[in-house]
């Protein structure tokens, strides 16, 4: 699978830097990293902290054939990407430090659309745009942001980062490139079209859902908010 990583001291927006490069042509897969934003997006017009070295600030172009009823699911499909990646990074944080699961134990959960929240505090999101023409997906910026080494006073009372939860720095570098490959792993099934295989994952991150209560809720949002901000 074709993949091509493109590094950044500093960008107004690795999105919109995504984007740009998009028009012109750029290949699937390509992904954008930053050590820092100037206008970091989130969600629905929100900010998004970039702090230079501090976390992941990465977009990924994409070009999947999925319907666009299905594009809707790549805010979630994503979420579990770095669900996954966090997931992992805490549970070998825990044995390295030889503690029980249940001692200090940081939970990892999918918080319906796009976030993934730590002991009840954000950790990650995920921004989704795209481009079409007609019914027609031209193609999907997917952006990433994960606060790995911020300080308590970086971030807004509601979010947390690594650091926060396990006193211990991390090579951002490392969990980029984990990062990266989390989401083609999640990607190639999402293009083969197993959303539900997806979202029987996602359960793992969930409080006792189903499946068909996950694609409920999820309708419910893409109603009401913006779940994949069309451009």
């Amino acid at each position: 699978m074709y993949i091509k990583i493109i590094k950044l001291d500093t960008v107004d927006s690795t999105n919109n830097y995504a984007s740009r490069i998009a028009i012109l042509g750029a290949k699937e897969i390509t992904v954008v990293r930053a050590k820092s934003q100037s206008c970091g997006k989130g969600r629905m017009g929100k900010a998004w902290m970039s702090a230079s070295d501090c976390g992941i600030y990465a977009s990924f172009l994409l070009k999947p054939q999925n319907s666009l009823e299905e594009v809707y699911y790549l805010p979630l499909i994503s979420a579990l990407a770095a669900a996954r990646l966090l997931k992992n990074i805490l549970d070998l944080t825990h044995k390295e430090h030889k503690k029980n699961r249940e001692e200090n134990q940081s939970e990892v959960k999918i918080k319906l659309p796009n976030d993934i929240i730590i002991n009840g505090k954000k950790i990650a999101g995920i921004l989704v745009e795209a481009k079409t023409t007609g019914k027609k997906l031209n193609f999907a910026i997917v952006g990433i942001g994960i606060n790995v080494n911020s300080q308590k006073q970086e971030l807004p009372q509601t979010a947390t980062s690594l650091l926060l939860e396990t006193k211990q720095r991390y090579d951002t570098e490392e969990i980029f490139t984990k990062l990266i490959k989390e989401m083609i792993s999640v990607y190639a099934d999402f293009k083969k079209g197993k959303i539900n295989t997806l979202l029987e994952e996602v359960l793992n991150y969930q409080h006792g859902s189903s499946v068909a209560e996950i694609v409920e809720i999820f309708n419910k949002k893409k109603e009401t908010e913006e779940v994949v901000h069309f451009v």
